[in-house]
């Protein structure tokens, strides 16, 4: 089935949007039932040299699910016109870590290496990996677990890079995460800079400076370890006028939720100079 999509926002209608499919429900382990399944975006002209990425949703590990990336997932396929697998993961208020890290790194597998009909239009051979807070934290510790030759590079949109210092400001996000009040040993089982290696992806970051959700500090200092490991690590910072209690990288009233048009043009960039 071909979808067109036409966003409201002033910028968006100058957007050229390329027509596309939408396999919806490819379940990546059928035992989880709606939490183990995800969408596939297709670009029309999908060809062999179709790039591909992985993409997570955010919630703070514990809410939301892949609807809420959706708008991300349009833009990746209707304008920059990449095969895109759209997921579902469990949640830690049901279920605790390592549920959500396992069942993302089950999702990333699956997606290269599934001998489904479906996954057979595009390139697998590399993938990208993309998240959005909790999300930009499994993006990042599901790209940096899977074999390092087949991911392309990782991006991060206002995840949860630093832990111990996010565990310092809102341990209640962790004691949902783990069940539990989580020891020191736990918090490093789950810090994407552990699993840094020489052979590790390139790493993009974007993070708003005013950020008060998760602070851009977490960014910065994932970084500082990021490029001590020799791995290429870009960052993106920027400011939005924006109120309330915000990551501040949704364009305001837009349906499906839309980043905001600067963050897709450096998350654009990095995705096309990874080869």
């Amino acid at each position: 089935m071909l979808f067109f999509v036409v966003y409201c926002t002033d910028f968006n209608r100058k957007r050229r949007i390329f027509p596309m499919r939408v396999i919806n429900s490819i379940p990546y382990n059928p035992e989880l039932g709606f939490r183990g399944l995800g969408d596939l975006y297709l670009p029309d002209d999908v060809t062999p040299e179709t790039k591909a990425v992985l993409t997570i949703h955010g919630g703070g590990w514990c809410a939301q699910e892949k609807s809420s990336f959706a708008g991300v997932a349009l833009w990746l396929c209707q304008e920059l016109k990449m095969a895109v697998y759209n997921i579902n993961y469990r949640l830690s208020s049901r279920v605790p870590w390592p549920a959500c890290g396992d069942d993302c790194l089950e999702a990333g597998r699956f997606f290269l290496d599934a001998q489904i009909p479906e996954f057979q239009f595009f390139d697998r051979s590399r993938i990208f990996v993309m998240g959005g807070s909790a999300g930009g934290h499994l993006a990042l510790v599901t790209g940096l677990r899977l074999p390092p030759e087949r991911v392309a590079g990782i991006v991060s949109v206002s995840g949860i890079a630093d832990i111990e210092p996010d565990f310092a400001a809102h341990p209640d996000r962790y004691e949902t995460l783990f069940g539990h009040v989580p020891s020191r040993e736990e918090l490093a089982s789950i810090a994407p800079a552990n699993f840094l290696t020489p052979s590790s992806p390139a790493i993009l970051c974007t993070h708003d400076r005013r950020d008060n959700v998760v602070p851009a500090a977490s960014a910065e200092h994932f970084l500082e370890m990021v490029r001590k490991n020799g791995t290429a690590g870009e960052s993106y910072y920027y400011e939005k006028d924006e109120h309330g209690f915000s990551h501040r990288i949704w364009i305001p009233d837009s349906t499906p939720h839309r980043l905001y048009p600067d963050i897709e043009a450096h998350i654009a960039d990095f995705l096309a100079r990874q080869k």
